[in-house]
């Protein structure tokens, strides 16, 4: 049998969104509510792992807030890194909580930003009651003014600048002590919630008052065996030490960027085959290709040196019985300083030479011509052996977690040391030894070398011959021309 709902919010969420509040999540609600009831004033902290409802919390008490203090009237400001689509999608959920029959005639709403909860007894409702104002936390955005009187909500707080804060949003609950309370997730040790969960475990080691709550993933798969379930899958698929596994579910904080790949990954990845200067003719190959910029050459004629190199990365595909394909490694050709019309030429060469059935080639900036080539000189009405990629901030990410999978899971590995080309080899392990990741949003991550450090062409181009993979399996569908059916045709059926 299951345990009713002891405190007024907790009841309030069973009645409101039809469901109790995990156990974790009432620790927090109560947490704040004992803060504001007793005007202390607290910063609170909450860091939970993707999906464990702590925006759904936020709405549960933004909506019980507005109930409670609809005679009494005053303001909740809530901010978020940015108005589209944080802010956005705060309104939504809490619109969502507010359509309760209990609730959704007092319900009133100005300039896009301001939600109000009129009292039962008045009459003229439209702004009067308690009201909650959405604001950006962007660092130009125009939020001074505002005073947060019952509480103050700092959403994924981990992105949110410090000095912002500082400046434009702690203000809003000095006159009169509101409380405020950081949701998030961890990042690096020097964002606004790391540096304000730091203070707050100072204070509880202190005087044993506890402000800072944080729950990783495994709280919630104890008690939701789906949850359990989607997060395994996603440590299978990216690896335990990735640094969005490490961050956003464990909540392990991090020192700047974290590395792309982990040793485990890394070892993975080398293979016991040989490099291949010449195909075979029994095997099937593709390839990724990262383009670089042609060299101009110096004022007194000797060519400068570009930071990048062309990089063509082959690989021949492996057949495995109820698995996916595999990639081998097996060649790289580089070229530094090469002027794109002899670019074109080598690669027309190269793909004749191996028979590439699937190639992937940068089409950004200075790559989109060298591709549009490529693809007028092998590309036909029922065959693309070539196939554009655009780099834009979704489709790296994307990118990048389809090769960390492809990883995980065995699918691609490199020729043996001995044998290859010293400086390829060399060149190539460093950099992928070098890679660092970066999250520019909670699924958004960015792969790169440190310009300081070296240079990430073979890094993109092991990417994009994962891409290429993808299209020789599964090939675009305006490119299969299907056979036409006969429907008069018994022997069809």
């Amino acid at each position: 049998m299951e345990e009713e709902p002891r405190t007024d919010i907790e009841k309030f969420a069973l009645r409101i969104a039809g469901r109790r509040l995990y156990p974790y999540q009432a620790e927090i609600a109560n947490a704040i509510l004992h803060s504001i009831n007793n005007n202390l004033g607290h910063i609170i902290t909450v860091l939970c792992a993707r999906q464990m409802g702590k925006n759904e919390l936020s709405a549960i008490l933004e909506a019980f807030l507005l109930h409670e203090y609809d005679l009494l009237g005053g303001t909740i400001v809530k901010a978020a890194p940015t108005f589209k689509p944080q802010i956005i999608n705060s309104r939504l959920r809490l619109m969502a909580m507010l359509r309760h029959d209990l609730l959704k005639k007092r319900v009133w709403s100005s300039f896009g930003y301001m939600i109000g909860l009129a009292p039962f007894e008045s009459e003229k409702r439209a702004q009067t009651g308690a009201r909650i104002l959405l604001f950006s936390a962007e660092p130009e955005s125009n939020v001074v003014g505002a005073t947060a009187s019952i509480l103050l909500e700092i959403d994924e707080a981990q992105d949110v600048d410090p000095q912002k804060f500082d400046r434009d949003f702690r203000p809003m609950a000095s006159t009169t002590n509101a409380t405020t309370v950081m949701y998030g997730t961890a990042w690096s040790d020097d964002t606004l919630l790391a540096r304000q969960k730091a203070i707050n475990q100072e204070i509880e080691e202190r005087t044993g008052e506890k402000r800072h709550f944080e729950y990783d993933w495994r709280v919630l798969a104890k008690i939701n065996d789906k949850y359990k379930q989607f997060v395994e899958a996603e440590i299978e698929r990216l690896g335990e030490e990735h640094v969005s596994i490490q961050t956003q579910y464990f909540l392990h904080e991090i020192s700047g960027a974290g590395r792309f790949f982990s040793d485990m990954q890394l070892d993975l990845m080398r293979g016991t085959f040989a490099y291949q200067s010449e195909p075979s003719d029994d095997e099937i190959y593709i390839a990724g290709m990262d383009v670089a910029g042609e060299d101009r050459p110096m004022e007194d004629g000797t060519p400068s040196r570009t930071r990048d190199s062309t990089i063509v990365t082959i690989g021949r595909v492996v057949s495995q019985e109820e698995r996916l394909p595999r990639i081998e490694v097996v060649h790289h050709q580089w070229w530094t300083g090469m002027h794109h019309e002899h670019q074109f030429q080598a690669a027309v060469a190269l793909i004749e030479k191996w028979s590439i059935k699937a190639l992937c080639i940068d089409y950004t900036g200075l790559g989109q011509g060298l591709a549009s080539l490529l693809m007028d000189r092998f590309n036909s009405m029922d065959v693309e052996r070539v196939q554009p990629f655009t780099f834009t901030r979704p489709s790296k990410s994307r990118l990048a977690y389809q090769l960390l999978a492809l990883v995980n899971r065995k699918g691609i590995a490199f020729y043996r040391k001995e044998g290859a080309p010293y400086p390829v080899h060399l060149e190539c392990w460093k950099q992928l030894r070098k890679a660092k990741s970066r999250l520019y949003a909670p699924e958004v991550i960015d792969f790169y070398v440190p310009p300081e450090e070296g240079h990430d062409d073979f890094l993109i181009s092991l990417a994009l011959i994962g891409e290429a993979l993808e299209q020789y399996i599964n090939p675009p569908e305006s490119t299969i021309i299907k056979p036409k059916k006969s429907y008069t045709d018994e022997s069809k059926y």
